[in-house]
């Protein structure tokens, strides 16, 4: 009997190790390209209006450490700058991919993932809380409507597995 519970248990467990793959073989060029397109996209509106002038002179590192990804973000006049490589940086947010899944559908509060050091916020404390309140203040409904139901669905099956292997 086909038991779709299974197979979307095994395909989210299966997803960091695509995705690791992925960010193995697919040309770095193109993986900064498509980051930095789409950040650039989703702040739009931050980027109008200054909200994201914090990042002046400043280098902010995120890294999925389950799917071994790693991209710096810095401002660029109005635009956001992404580079897979950076020698420096004032903050680090790491976490691993379901925990960034969580924190963007807004089915965990990043606050929530930090005390329970599922979120390292490491370097400059102050960038740190503006990075926070930044992402708390905005929901995936800015997503385009196939990514905001996409992330709520894998949240879902996210919180299930967790659930079931408790």
């Amino acid at each position: 009997m086909f038991d779709i519970k299974r197979v979307n248990s095994n395909l989210v467990a299966s997803l960091p190790t695509m995705l690791r793959g992925l960010t193995r073989y697919a040309p770095k060029a193109a993986q900064a390209g498509v980051l930095q397109l789409a950040l650039n996209q989703f702040f739009r509106p931050e980027l109008k209006t200054g909200e994201l002038n914090f990042l002046t002179a400043k280098t902010l590192v995120v890294q999925v450490s389950d799917i071994a990804l790693q991209f710096a973000i810095s401002l660029n006049g109005d635009k956001l700058r992404v580079q897979l490589a950076s020698a420096e940086q004032d903050l680090l947010l790491k976490a691993e991919l379901a925990d960034f899944v969580a924190m963007i559908s807004n089915t965990a509060d990043p606050d929530t993932l930090f005390f329970r050091r599922r979120l390292q916020m490491l370097g400059d404390t102050e960038l740190g809380l503006y990075c926070k309140n930044l992402l708390d203040s905005i929901g995936s409904e800015r997503l385009p409507l196939f990514c905001h139901r996409g992330l709520n669905w894998l949240a879902q099956q996210q919180a299930a597995t967790e659930t079931a292997a408790h």
